[in-house]
């Protein structure tokens, strides 16, 4: 082997193993909270907030490994550098040391009552007039005049598994349902097979909360934001929207 065959086989190498390098430099960790469909299932990573930033993050030709924690441990994980991000984050979060992206998707937390029962729910401390269900950590994230109301209902309970709530609800056994809109969506048509929308009230009686993507890579972030803006703009957004049926 003379040393310009040598030459090109060392180049053919280096440049294999370089894009070797690129190649898992593009998959990127990414923390993300149980199972909250419709915007996490877990089961096939999908979910309309999953789908969302795969396509976004594809843009930027990143793929993305979820990591699935309990409430709270993102920012754990952010610390000791096992993730690169971090869904379903906000400001009131412990992120020293992490930086936010614009917020990229809005929950819609309601008060859901059944229509037959005509209840008057005007103001959040109307609450607790009612025998009341909320969502896990709702008495948290709800705030003072939540908290204070539910305390003086005649039943409040706080659940884990959303389903029951819904159920729970449909069934006449609690008042009210405090959730997201659309996961009630979601999960009621999964329990009685059909729209549940035109036999509830939902009483907005919350802001919505928006959240953001927290990053260790203040570039990435920037890139992000751009990319996503650029994606809600175009008709694969609105096919996510149909897709999951989603209430704006």
């Amino acid at each position: 082997m003379n040393s310009s065959q040598w030459l090109i086989i060392c180049s053919i190498l280096i440049s294999a193993l370089s894009f070797g390098k690129l190649a898992v430099a593009d998959v990127l960790d990414v923390s993300v909270g149980w199972t909250k469909p419709p915007y996490v299932i877990e089961q096939g990573d999908t979910g309309f907030e999953l789908d969302m930033v795969k396509a976004i993050f594809a843009l930027l030709g990143h793929d993305l490994r979820f990591v699935y924690v309990p409430f709270g441990r993102s920012d754990s994980l952010l610390k000791t550098h096992k993730v690169d991000a971090a869904l379903t984050m906000n400001r009131r979060m412990d992120l020293a040391g992490a930086v936010l992206s614009e917020p990229y998707i809005t929950y819609h937390n309601t008060a859901i009552s059944l229509k037959s029962r005509k209840l008057i729910i005007p103001s959040i401390s109307a609450l607790e007039n009612y025998a009341v269900i909320g969502f896990q950590n709702a008495s948290l994230v709800l705030g003072m005049e939540y908290r204070l109301a539910t305390a003086s209902s005649p039943l409040y309970i706080e659940l884990p598994d959303q389903q029951k709530q819904v159920e729970l609800l449909l069934q006449g056994k609690v008042d009210v349902v405090v959730m997201d809109i659309n996961i009630f969506n979601h999960l009621s048509k999964a329990v009685v097979g059909q729209d549940q929308m035109p036999n509830v009230s939902v009483h907005n009686l919350f802001p919505a909360s928006p959240y953001r993507i927290a990053f260790r890579d203040p570039d990435l972030k920037e890139a992000f934001n751009l990319k996503m803006v650029q994606f809600k703009r175009i008709a694969a957004y609105q096919t996510l929207l149909n897709k999951y049926e989603f209430l704006q």
